[in-house]
């Protein structure tokens, strides 16, 4: 199965309309979509770790952006805080996904997006201006991937329905973070 889950990730970033379907049909329980999250989660926050170590104290949060522990549990909370966004705000626009959809969708593409990004900050060790190019423009063909998925796993007539649930889920996977690191005391350090 290996064999083909790479090849169905590379079909993700050749031709994401023609992955997706291919992807939702993966038919792998639950729990274990939440178990590759949450994997995704500690490598995502590990790989962090370690670049972090090459450049200076970075971002006006410091407790959660100079932490791979803060790291992972802001990374994770925005993880399933969209899980649950794309689930509710796309059936209030008119999907027809689910829960466990979202779930495919959002490790799915978070498990491309790390190796992608892996690949990238390894390279930056050695041409940081072209794989900060890269990085940006694979940062927004990233979206364009979700735009896709989301569009396949919620059943939409249109990719602006689509767009509008990406924007949306993501304003209130920001607010509701926001929120809870309000709650939690964390506040901006330096000029905002």
């Amino acid at each position: 199965m290996l064999p083909e889950l790479k090849q169905l990730a590379v079909d993700t970033l050749r031709d994401p309309k023609g992955a997706a379907p291919r992807v939702l049909a993966l038919g792998l329980p639950q729990q274990v979509w939440w178990s590759i999250l949450a994997l995704v989660v500690v490598l995502n926050a590990m790989v962090y770790g370690l670049f972090l170590s090459f450049q200076p104290p970075i971002g006006i949060l410091p407790q959660i952006t100079n932490n791979p522990i803060g790291y992972a549990l802001a990374t994770g909370g925005m993880f399933v805080g969209l899980t649950l966004l794309f689930d509710r705000i796309g059936r209030a626009l008119g999907g027809q996904g689910n829960l466990a959809t979202m779930l495919v969708v959002v490790t799915w593409l978070q498990s491309v997006q790390l190796i992608v990004l892996t690949v990238l900050s390894v390279l930056g060790l050695i041409v940081a201006g072209l794989a900060s190019l890269l990085s940006l423009g694979f940062s927004l063909y990233f979206f364009w991937m979700l735009v896709v998925f989301l569009n396949e796993a919620h059943r939409f007539d249109s990719l602006g329905k689509s767009f509008a649930l990406l924007l949306l889920g993501h304003l209130g996977a920001a607010f509701a973070l926001s929120f809870l690191l309000l709650f939690a005391g964390i506040a901006p350090v330096g000029p905002v």
